[in-house]
């Protein structure tokens, strides 16, 4: 019996690597909803935290290794465009955090940016490569085309700022909190999952660097917040304005330190 355009299709998919492309994103969508399930159960989270990441790295892999085999990327100039690349720098960041993960460390916020990402590159190649041969109804078919294409159209710009609201939340509270905390506990108490959390923490306050002297947007939307704060404290908090404004300098320098 002949197969189905359907199966006909898939087993060509199955043969491109965009297939597992598109495989990766869903599993990650699938693990970061497991994850948030998941919040009377704080081994399951990290187990779901780190598939996320585990699944984001090798979408971003894939990614690399097609500019990789075209030439667009080569080892010799590695740092170079690591300043350039947004996909080198998601993925240098994601692999990091992954490894890190391993020892349970977890950088809160990390996620959101790449499930983002994830949700309508998902949405985009099964409207466009699987939709279009699934064995259902015709007036099914092009109800599910139009209503992926107009949540695509109609959302897609407002999340990827969200994305980048996301990033500048989780870089500011790593940089600002998370780190400095870490690192004071890490001299209290030597152990692996503090060394851990402490390159994680900092590997995405570096990847926050690179992606702010990268991005014009994020750059605006961090003063924007950063201003927000400002008034805050000015307004409701006078008397810790001082130590404020000294804290924010120190951090700022250190920020610019940071080798990128």
């Amino acid at each position: 019996m002949a197969a189905s355009p359907f199966m006909h299709m898939l087993r060509f998919r199955v043969r491109q690597p965009q297939f597992y492309w598109f495989l990766g994103h869903f599993m990650t969508i699938w693990h970061f909803i497991r994850f948030h399930l998941s919040f009377f159960s704080s081994s399951s989270q990290r187990y779901h935290y780190s598939r996320v990441l585990f699944y984001v790295t090798i979408t971003y892999g894939i990614v690399l290794y097609q500019f990789y085999k075209s030439g667009q990327l080569k080892r010799q100039t590695f740092l170079v465009q690591l300043r350039q690349l947004d996909n080198l720098q998601y993925f240098c960041m994601v692999a990091t955090l992954y490894i890190c993960s391993w020892a349970g460390s977890m950088v809160n916020g990390a996620l959101y940016s790449p499930v983002i990402f994830a949700l309508f590159h998902c949405c985009n190649y099964f409207k466009e490569n699987l939709l279009p041969f699934l064995p259902i109804q015709p007036i099914l078919k092009n109800t599910l085309n139009q209503r992926i294409t107009f949540f695509i159209q109609r959302y897609n710009e407002k999340f990827l700022q969200m994305a980048q609201v996301f990033e500048i939340m989780c870089g500011v509270r790593s940089g600002l909190l998370g780190l400095p905390v870490e690192i004071v506990l890490l001299l209290t108490s030597l152990n692996v999952k503090r060394i851990a959390s402490v390159i994680a923490l900092l590997t995405y306050v570096v990847f926050f660097k690179l992606r702010y002297l990268h991005s014009e947007t994020l750059r605006l939307l961090t003063r924007e917040y950063v201003y927000k704060i400002d008034t805050y404290v000015h307004s409701s908090l006078p008397n810790f304005v001082p130590k404020w404004q000294g804290y924010k300098q120190f951090v700022s320098k250190l920020f610019w330190r940071l080798p990128c």
